[in-house]
């Protein structure tokens, strides 16, 4: 039985290739490692080819490299050496500190205001439909002209004018009255001797009821 004893590399060698070359050795495939170490194959293959932008940051990545070297029977703290050229692995020139961003990461970017700007499109509509319905449903606006309130008059007859959203029907004391293209309307009404409650009416196809009264009293 033959035992595989890893060379030791110059300093100048790619410590990658020696990850490949003792996991051949061993006749083991990148799947296989990845199932016996819990490790993702992609993360073994990017140890494999130098690509520490491929890991994920920090000791996730320098631990998945001792794993895979002790796993293969490297020396974990020269593999380490290597890839770093010196034996302190705690200082700010850590090569797992200072991954190249990959380009889905930027892509990542405009997905997030895309995002965004798709949940403030969602919230406008929202927002415009809250505003569609109230308008729909709530009474309209109803402006009284003439005649004032608690009037004291001698004539037999009386115009009522006002104004009203141009989309409402108009009544008086229970009579539709036809109002111009602005909601302009005007009607004269008779009156009797004595007190007269004139209720003026003002309503959309679905909304609320708006009602102004008038009393007028005929001497």
């Amino acid at each position: 039985m033959s035992f595989f004893t890893p060379k030791k590399l110059a300093p100048d060698s790619n410590w990658g290739e020696e990850l490949r070359q003792a996991r051949r050795f061993k006749n083991l495939k990148i799947e296989e490692v990845a199932k016996r170490l819990h490790i993702r194959g992609e993360y073994l293959t990017a140890l494999e080819e130098g690509r520490l932008d491929r890991l994920p940051a920090g000791l996730y990545g320098k631990n998945f490299l001792k794993e895979y070297a002790a796993f293969l029977g490297l020396n974990v703290e020269e593999s380490l050496k290597k890839l770093r050229g010196r034996a302190d692995l705690e200082t700010a020139h850590d090569p797992f500190s200072q991954k190249i961003i990959k380009k889905k990461e930027f892509i990542a970017f405009p997905k997030i205001v895309r995002g965004l700007l798709i949940g403030l499109g969602l919230l406008i509509c929202f927002l415009y439909l809250i505003f569609y319905f109230k308008k729909i449903v709530v009474a309209p606006q109803l402006e009284i002209y003439s005649p004032a309130q608690n009037m004291l008059t001698t004539e037999t007859s009386l115009l009522i004018s006002g104004r009203v959203e141009k989309e409402a029907e108009v009544k008086i004391n229970g009579e539709t009255v036809l109002n111009n293209h602005n909601g302009v309307f005007s009607q004269t009404i008779n009156l009797k001797k004595g007190l007269n409650n004139i209720v003026i009416s003002a309503k959309k196809k679905y909304s609320r009821e708006k009602t102004v009264v008038r009393q007028i009293l005929v001497e």
